[in-house]
């Protein structure tokens, strides 16, 4: 069975590092290297400016975060621009990288991205239901 290629949008991101709860436990998993993490430099960059803009940690701090993330996930180069989001369409780049990295899943908290459920073969889930999917939590 070939290792599941997933991706995770910037506020399960940010979840996971401030709250825990199932978020964190979603980024422990990609540490334990349970399934690859993909991201891109959009996607960095959006953490990058949230952790400064939106919760006021210093440049260093959250160049700290986005060297920590790059320790567990796969940077990639996005190769397909995608038009998608019409609401939010901050939010395609989320799903250029699925894309680009032929993702099994697209894990999100952003009702933008799951009322898609799917796009190309790509499922787009939130936290919860892709762990119980995956057997990982009950």
């Amino acid at each position: 069975m070939s290792v599941l290629r997933v991706v995770i949008d910037t506020n399960v991101y940010i979840s996971g590092l401030f709250w825990g709860g199932l978020p964190r436990r979603l980024l422990d998993l990609a540490r334990e290297e349970n399934y690859l993490l993909f991201t891109s430099t959009g996607i960095l960059d959006e953490i990058y400016k949230k952790l400064i803009g939106k919760f006021r940690l210093k440049e260093a701090e959250a160049r700290f975060f986005i060297f920590d993330l790059l320790t567990f996930s796969n940077p990639i180069e996005v190769s397909e621009r995608v038009t998608l989001v019409q609401a939010d369409p901050d939010d395609d780049k989320f799903i250029e990288c699925s894309v680009s990295c032929g993702a099994d899943y697209l894990v999100s908290g952003d009702h933008h991205l799951t009322d898609l459920k799917a796009y190309r073969g790509i499922r787009i889930l939130k936290v919860r239901v892709f762990l119980e999917e995956l057997g990982l939590i009950p």
